[in-house]
């Protein structure tokens, strides 16, 4: 099953609305099925060998239940960090998950209850859905069910002093649309932010087989191809370089995935990949070349794909 997922825009007004943070971390749905549970993310890979910490949701809920949520990584002062979540994510073996859970543990928020014993209820409204949850669930380390509010100028106000990431409003008589970007989710959040996909790189002049000059980044057009949003040169660090490189260098081709493939706005030195790697990148809008003003790479997006960001309309 697909995630409902939020439409960005400004803050609804007005009663029929609840008011949740937007947590800075992984989205991921919860199954407990037959005495297993499983992990999802948006895209549909299965997670749950990454984070044993999460195993006993097993007996803590009713056998056929699934529940949506966010996998987030809270640092000392109780804020979401999101490298942790990602370097967590990419543990490839038991004994590596097992060292990440007690080094750095995760925490599945969960805000929406789907299945429970059995019973769907996606076609029930979000408030209906809400109290289930809140009656169903118990807090343990490793899971929680945050507060909802019915004030969302004073959340948006208070997450942006505590450097939350933002707030998701929700229609309160909204069913669950599986799989369906809604209206009936908004989005605020607290930085401008646009996910684009890596279509190359310019090296990096310093010494350093891993250095990155710039992403060279684009919107997804169809028929695998881009069309170029420019050249992101600030936002990763050296660790981030060394994986975005290895993602990339496994993947280089001869010509440029953006259409069209030659552009003067093109670095002369571009190293070209194929069009898999999502980041998010912070910017000011674009100038009038119609590149991205001043961006910077916000995050690497494994749980977004080409395919995703094509679907969204750019």
């Amino acid at each position: 099953m697909r995630p409902m997922l939020a439409t960005p825009g400004p803050l609804p007004s007005g009663p029929g609305w609840a008011f949740e943070v937007k947590w800075d971390g992984i989205r991921a749905m919860a199954q407990v099925s037959k005495g297993r549970l499983r992990v999802i993310g948006r895209s549909g890979k299965d997670h749950t060998a990454a984070f044993p910490e999460l195993a006993d949701l097993v007996g803590a809920v009713p056998e056929e239940t699934l529940l949506d949520g966010e996998l987030v990584a809270l640092d000392e002062d109780g804020r979401p960090c999101f490298s942790s979540i990602l370097a967590r994510l990419h543990a490839n073996s038991p004994s590596r998950a097992e060292a990440g859970a007690v080094r750095n543990p995760v925490a599945l928020l969960f805000f929406d209850l789907l299945r429970f014993d059995g019973v769907d209820l996606t076609g029930r409204a979000y408030h209906e859905r809400r109290t289930a949850l809140e009656s169903a669930m118990l807090s343990a380390r490793s899971w929680r069910v945050p507060a909802s509010f019915d004030d969302g100028p004073a959340l948006l106000v208070a997450t942006a002093e505590q450097g939350l990431e933002g707030v998701v409003a929700k229609r309160l008589n909204s069913p669950y649309q599986v799989g369906v970007r809604s209206s009936d989710w908004v989005k605020v959040p607290h930085r401008r932010t646009r996910s684009v996909v890596v279509g190359g790189y310019r090296p990096g002049s310093s010494p350093g087989r891993h250095r990155i000059g710039s992403l060279l980044v684009g919107t997804p057009v169809g028929d695998g191809l881009l069309s170029y949003d420019g050249a992101i040169g600030s936002g990763l660090s050296q660790g981030d370089q060394r994986a975005v490189r290895e993602l990339i260098d496994a993947t280089l081709r001869a010509e440029a995935p953006f259409d069209p493939p030659t552009d003067e706005r093109f670095p002369r030195d571009a190293l070209w990949c194929e069009p898999h790697l999502v980041v998010d990148v912070v910017h000011l809008g674009r100038g009038g070349h119609g590149l991205l003003r001043q961006g910077a790479v916000d995050r690497l997006r494994p749980d977004r794909t080409y395919t995703e960001l094509l679907a969204e309309g750019g």
